[in-house]
């Protein structure tokens, strides 16, 4: 493998040459440069927050003739085609080669200190500037072929005859004089057969060696592994198989091996899930960069490391490499690795509290917010907006957790959308994406927080880290399945290809929602075999998301319920609720587990005992602007009210908040107010007087909240709710006299009964 020069190389320097000569014409001018400048343009550093293009492949000699072909040179009877492919066959030996890039320098301005050769320079010829894109490309050309051995120059010779070996029939047309050999002049006049051993020995059974293929040269690997380092850092996705079996031929074992090797195969293995070879990868990248006596990266080294620690679940192991990161970066004085590094562990204290404590971690001195606008001031002072942005972003989860307001935490997203656009930040577009979901969500527009999730999956989701992806497709399923549109949750969820991050983590958190969208389903169709079995791999599964362990800790009370264990659901509750105590955790979080914990005191018969928790539910939720919350919390107090026989202002409570629900798309949650709606008619249709006018438009009216709670069960397949809604039907008909209709209603109930608890549902959806 030649360490820069390639064949192609050896053809830019011949449009560069052209150019010089002025023999490309004035149109041709911009499409010629375009192209060599699109072949050298570097690739951008790692540490830049533009996003590096793809590297482009070597370009074939079919790039170069479509680019001279159509194109009037400046000669008069001469193409553009036949300028190039006079100066590639010009080069008709070895020692042609060595000529070629020796008169190089001709087109080069000399320096002060450097006497010009004896070769005189055409007028015409443009001369480039030693410091001048060209002039360098020219310049380092030069100095790497001196500085090849004569095994790669032989190499670099067989492969430019393999290069250049297509266009022999265009060259014998349009010059038809040329000798039999015109690839090697030396060759020429020996009357060789195509057997002969000397030139076997040279060039193999044919001149053109097929097996000869152009091969990459060192730069341009390095280039392409950037290309796709960068993308397992900042997108988190891994290296295909394809490109695999590409790079383990292209570095061959006596090609020398780029450090970038064992970089690539360490963020590889890490997010395939195989510690062992993270671990030996990373050893190998920072032993073999050590050797170079470079340890201005030595933090850099502990700072992956501690990262690595703390992905596989070895907090304590990941805090001691993490303060060795920030000492030794504080001793080489990077404050760019010491703000991340602050920034990161701060981040791991959140996402993580339990686990921290116990592996003796003691969060940062002052409050949060104090750390956080040390991070900001220091992000600001050094210019790394990358760390400024995800610091703004941290900073809205902890408002949003605290339940410190909405308009603090779109202004720190407003703030942090700025920076992303301004300066080309596209790694952390897709987390402000979903936070702004979040933040609608928490608002009750469930349409424009689906909206967003939309907007990553449909514009940003090649430019975004892939979990950012998954999770919004996951997002969007969960609010397909809150609406009753399973199918739809089951090709949001098909829309996760497994073959886009191949990474095990993701796998994993794909997985564990899959099942948790069929536990749901499974709890509203009354299939407990099903949802216990579900139940089962959600507790015994590998995914250390807090979200989702909070949501199965929910499914599992809803299971207890509706199993009639009554008293394991409330220990849950309390162990749940002690937990989050624990961890700080989020206070939607808190009012959800309030908002479960009334609702069973009242299902068991202590309503009164459960108002309170409900009152200070709703207070929290309106103070944080947690409008599903605040809906659930007033419907909870308003069914309390009713077993209280305050039916009127349950009424009105439930007035006040239906319309709002209805915008959540929580159908769930609209049957059940719809339901409650319907017991406090039904109580104000009691009070009045039996068979009056009063008390028969109040049976009416609760018949038609009845029928839009069934519609709503229905949508969602929750068969305890349609039983619910047909048993209050039949009681209602009772009440008027209508004695065949109530035996309807009551056949129909025990008809859907002996349906769906005596057998399997049929058709069930499978989330994958």
């Amino acid at each position: 493998m030649s360490r820069y020069l390639t064949p192609s190389k050896i053809g830019l320097l011949a449009l560069v040459a052209l150019y010089c000569d002025s023999a490309v014409p004035n149109r041709a001018i911009i499409p010629t440069l375009s192209f060599v400048t699109s072949q050298l343009a570097p690739s951008t550093s790692l540490s830049a927050d533009i996003t590096p293009n793809k590297p482009e492949s070597a370009a074939s000699i079919e790039n170069f003739t479509k680019l001279t072909a159509n194109q009037i040179s400046n000669v008069p009877g001469r193409s553009l085609l036949d300028l190039f492919l006079k100066k590639l066959w010009a080069i008709d030996s070895l020692d042609a080669l060595h000529g070629f890039f020796h008169g190089l320098n001709s087109y080069l301005v000399s320096s002060s200190d450097q006497a010009r050769d004896e070769v005189e320079i055409p007028s015409h010829r443009l001369l480039l500037s030693r410091v001048s894109p060209f002039g360098i490309f020219v310049r380092r050309a030069q100095l790497e072929f001196i500085r090849m051995q004569f095994h790669d120059t032989v190499h670099l010779w067989i492969s430019f005859l393999a290069f250049r070996s297509p266009t022999e029939a265009v060259w014998r047309k349009r010059n038809p004089t040329v000798s039999n050999n015109p690839a090697d002049a030396n060759l020429h006049g020996l009357d060789l057969a195509s057997n002969d051993r000397l030139k076997h020995l040279c060039y193999g059974s044919s001149i053109y060696n097929e097996d000869e293929q152009e091969k990459p040269s060192s730069e341009d690997v390095e280039r392409v592994l950037e290309y796709h380092l960068d993308r397992l850092q900042r997108l988190g996705n891994r290296i295909p198989q394809d490109m695999k079996d590409k790079f383990s031929t292209t570095l061959s074992p006596s090609a020398s091996t780029s450090n970038l090797v064992h970089f690539v195969s360490f963020f590889d293995a890490w997010r395939a899930g195989d510690y062992t070879g993270a671990f030996e990868s990373l050893h190998r990248y920072f032993d073999y960069t050590t050797q170079t006596r470079d340890k201005s990266y030595y933090q850099y080294a502990l700072l992956h490391m501690a990262i690595l620690q703390a992905d596989f679940g070895c907090f304590s192991e990941a805090i001691a490499a993490m303060n060795e990161t920030i000492a030794t970066a504080r001793e080489n004085q990077d404050v760019s690795c010491l703000n991340f590094s602050l920034s990161w562990l701060n981040h791991l204290s959140k996402a993580y509290p339990m686990e921290m404590k116990r592996a003796g971690y003691i969060a940062m001195v002052g409050s949060e917010k104090e750390g956080f606008d040390f991070l900001k001031s220091k992000a600001i002072e050094t210019k790394t907006w990358n760390l400024l942005s995800s610091t703004l972003l941290s900073q809205t989860k902890l408002t949003l957790a605290a339940g410190d307001g909405i308009p603090e935490a779109l202004e720190h997203l407003y703030q942090s959308s700025h920076l992303n656009m301004t300066h080309h930040i596209n790694s952390n577009v897709g987390t402000q994406l979903l936070l702004q979901s979040s933040v609608y969500g928490r608002l009750g527009l469930t349409y424009l927080a689906d909206a967003y999730c939309e907007i990553l999956m449909d514009s940003y989701a090649t430019t975004s880290p892939v979990e950012d992806a998954v999770r919004a497709s996951c997002r969007r399923a969960y609010t397909a399945t809150q609406s009753g549109m399973y199918e739809e949750a089951t090709v949001f969820m098909g829309k996760v290809n497994p073959t886009l991050h191949r990474t095990l983590k993701l796998h994993q958190y794909h997985t564990s929602f899959s099942k948790l969208l069929r536990l749901k389903l499974d709890l509203r169709r009354r299939n407990f075999p099903a949802a216990r079995y579900s139940l089962h791999q959600l507790e015994s599964g590998a995914s250390s998301e807090p979200e989702l362990d909070f949501q199965t800790d929910l499914l599992e009370i809803q299971f207890l319920q509706a199993a009639g264990s009554f008293s394991a659901a409330f220990d849950k509750i309390e162990d749940s609720n002690h937990e989050l105590r624990c961890e700080n955790a989020d206070v939607h979080q808190h009012i959800h587990l309030l908002v479960l914990k009334c609702l069973l005191l009242s299902r068991v018969g202590k309503p009164i005992r459960g108002f309170t928790m409900a009152l200070r539910a709703a207070a929290v939720s309106y103070r944080a602007k947690l409008l599903p919350a605040l809906w659930e919390s007033v419907g909870a107090m308003a069914n309390i009210l009713s077993s209280l026989c305050e039916y009127g202002v349950a009424r009105r409570l439930l007035d006040a908040v239906i319309p709002q629900a209805l915008g959540g798309k929580d159908a769930a949650l609209c049957a059940q107010l719809y339901l409650w709606q319907a017991d406090a008619l039904a109580g104000l249709a009691g009070q009045e007087a039996h068979g009056s006018n009063g008390q028969a438009a109040l049976l009416s009216e609760a018949e038609g909240y009845i029928d839009r709670a069934d519609y709503y069960f229905t949508k969602i397949q929750d068969i305890r709710g349609e039983c619910d809604t047909l048993g209050k039907k039949a009681t209602i008909a009772r009440k008027r006299g209508d004695l065949k209709l109530a035996q309807d209603w009551a056949e129909r109930y025990v008809t859907l009964y002996q349906e769906q608890f005596e057998h399997d549902p049929k058709g069930a959806v499978e989330f994958r």
